[in-house]
């Protein structure tokens, strides 16, 4: 498992670093929309799994018994999975189209929340 984290980390510089190399010449913004791209995708798809913690705690909180705060949980648990699976498909997608000119991301990481 370290050593794929590893090699994660040592791809995702490769591609930060080589990325501005790829911007078409012509460009107005020289590359800084694909590092962004870059960025926010890696960003994206590494820290997808906080959305579990973040929505069960979130929904827990709002149960004032016991029995309310159980079903938080598990509804807490649900929708984090769901967000999980948007955002670090989101940062998949970015990160494999990067390079096209003018895309935005399709999550802005400094929004921590989807919705």
């Amino acid at each position: 498992m370290k050593k794929l984290i590893a090699l994660g980390s040592l791809v995702a510089f490769a591609i930060v670093m080589t990325a501005p190399a790829f911007a078409d010449a012509g460009a107005t913004n020289s590359g800084e929309d694909q590092v962004k791209n870059v960025r926010v995708g890696s960003r994206n798809a590494s820290t997808g799994w906080v959305e579990v913690l973040d929505n069960t705690h979130t929904e827990a909180a709002k149960g004032k018994s016991t029995g309310e705060q159980l079903t938080g949980v598990v509804a807490g648990g649900a929708i984090g999975v769901r967000r999980t699976i948007h955002r670090v498909g989101a940062g998949a997608i970015d990160l494999l189209t990067f390079w096209i000119p003018k895309k935005q991301p399709l999550i802005n990481p400094e929004k921590a929340r989807l919705e």
